[in-house]
């Protein structure tokens, strides 16, 4: 029999209320959130979810019941597999998904969700090595001639951080084959060979070369993968399909010489002449309209994006964004546009609609309730509890979270602050703005960081009533 942890009883709790485990498809979990794919949504109980200790916010979402719990998801997602005997991505099979798909249909807006999930599933698994990224620039910014001035640029020691942090983002498109093969099923050694040979340094010394490099008697595009994201998918995605297709109509005696192999025949040619091209030129696009619509509206366009940060954090809306502004912060080494809201200022200024909202309440339930996302936010860097627990039920903090983001972004915009790198999500994400010439940089996101949450609090403090006065 299993003994319970201190996650046990909630992980129970939660596994009852969703239906049991003969109702669970699918579970698997982001930072936050607990993501389960139900067999029979009806079956779920939202009400005793919300009421469970330790759950911090309950939704439907892109087709997955999200019970947020906090940072203390990977230990109740554990318990969540070993008190119902599940295996890790437990995956509904095939024959039943296929059903669901017939029922479901197709649609605009299932299209737009699976791209969504795609990159998530991708993305996701990669969190932890952007922040090692960030932590190894920002000691490389600060030692380094960038700050301090420590030591030079060609220094051993200098370069121990600074090569690390560029082999992360050089060989990008292989930790993206990697998730991405899991997601789609695919041969991860197969995935990680198609994204390896496109960095390969003769293969790009013959790209580059006069005539350039031929595949199958076809010129290939002259195209930088290093740092890529998009080809790597669309290649993993394809590539999946081929092998579905090759492992019905291959004998089983020949299939552990064949489908590799065959796939490789099928899939360089592909990648090379086609999927890797069309994946750099969405990239490029993407990366295009962002930048064209910071250089045109500048800080009213911060600004704007500040104001609504908690609300595009909130219902996923962002995702699509912060994804075509990752590659380029990932390829240009910062971004302007999106991701010093998204990563920084978001999360101070949840923090100053918690404080005020706590200091506003007049019900000791509220109070707690507070207390409890303000540190959340500010030790754990999770604005969840806030997003769905104070805001969203609570329409009076929507003017002081518009002003308090337009504030600061508009300040954003004007001084033209950058992110730089990923660094922790809580109150010390301020690292993220350590970079470029000098520390001006980094002081002017300080500041913005700071009136973000001056703003929300003030704003709070002045406009926000609470539910109790209001009746009385």
């Amino acid at each position: 029999m299993y003994k319970l942890s201190k996650y046990g009883d909630i992980a129970r709790q939660v596994l009852e209320k969703v239906g049991g485990k003969d109702n669970v498809r699918d579970v698997y979990h982001c930072m936050t959130r607990l993501r389960f794919q139900l067999r029979d949504d009806k079956k779920a109980d939202m009400d005793g979810l919300k009421e469970t200790k330790g759950v911090l916010g309950v939704q439907f979402k892109e087709e997955t019941l999200q019970v947020i719990v906090g940072t203390s998801v990977d230990e109740i997602y554990k318990e969540i597999l070993a008190c119902a005997k599940l295996e890790e991505h437990d995956k509904v099979d095939e024959c039943h998904e296929e059903d669901l798909e017939k029922e479901k249909g197709f649609s605009i807006r299932r299209i737009g969700l699976g791209i969504v999930n795609t990159f998530s599933n991708s993305m996701g698994p990669l969190v932890p090595l952007f922040v090692t990224l960030g932590m190894v620039n920002i000691v490389a910014a600060i030692i380094g001639p960038t700050m301090l001035n420590l030591v030079s640029d060609q220094s051993d020691i200098y370069n121990n951080f600074y090569y690390i942090g560029q082999a992360i983002i050089y060989f990008l498109p292989v930790f993206v084959a990697v998730t991405a093969s899991k997601y789609f099923k695919a041969n991860t050694f197969i995935a990680v060979t198609l994204t390896a040979v496109m960095l390969y340094p003769d293969l790009i010394t013959a790209l580059s070369a006069e005539g350039g490099f031929t595949v199958y008697g076809i010129a290939a595009p002259n195209v930088t993968y290093s740092g890529q994201i998009i080809p790597a998918l669309l290649i993993v995605w394809i590539q999946s399909y081929v092998e579905k297709l090759l492992n019905k109509i291959i004998p089983d005696s020949l299939k552990i010489i064949g489908v590799g192999f065959i796939t490789v025949l099928i899939m360089f040619p592909l990648s090379m002449l086609v999927l890797g091209p069309i994946g750099y030129y969405i990239g490029s696009g993407l990366t295009s309209v962002v930048l064209g619509l910071y250089n045109a509206a500048g800080p009213v366009e911060t600004a704007v994006v500040c104001a609504l940060i908690p609300f595009l954090t909130a219902f996923g809306i962002g995702r699509p964004i912060f994804f075509a502004c990752m590659s380029i912060l990932l390829s240009s080494g910062v971004e302007y546009a999106y991701m010093p809201a998204a990563m920084v200022l978001n999360n101070f200024l949840v923090m100053g609609i918690s404080l005020g909202y706590m200091i506003k309440s007049r019900h000791s339930g509220s109070k707690q309730l507070g207390l409890t996302c303000f540190v959340s936010t500010l030790l754990g860097g999770v604005s969840e509890p806030a997003l769905f627990g104070i805001v969203l039920p609570n329409s009076k903090t929507f003017l002081p979270i518009i002003i308090s983001g337009a504030v600061s972004g508009l300040y954003l915009g004007i001084m033209h602050v950058g992110y730089y790198q990923f660094g922790p999500s809580n109150i010390l994400g301020v690292i993220g703005f350590v970079g470029g010439s000098g520390s001006a940089n980094f002081i002017n996101g300080c500041i913005a960081s700071a009136i973000s949450f001056i703003v929300a609090l003030a704003a709070m403090l002045l406009l926000y009533k609470d539910k109790e006065t209001t009746k009385k």
